[in-house]
């Protein structure tokens, strides 16, 4: 493989992962504000 395909597997698997993160923490943040509520 050429170094341009490992720089563009690394940007997109870097662009996936990182979505999916993101999705992941506001998943979570959104899940714990909702279950405070439920206790206040």
């Amino acid at each position: 493989m050429t170094t341009a395909t490992w720089v563009t597997m690394i940007v997109i698997g870097a662009f996936v992962w990182g979505g999916f993160a993101l999705v992941l923490s506001k998943a979570v943040r959104t899940e714990s504000e909702k279950s405070e509520a439920e206790r206040a």
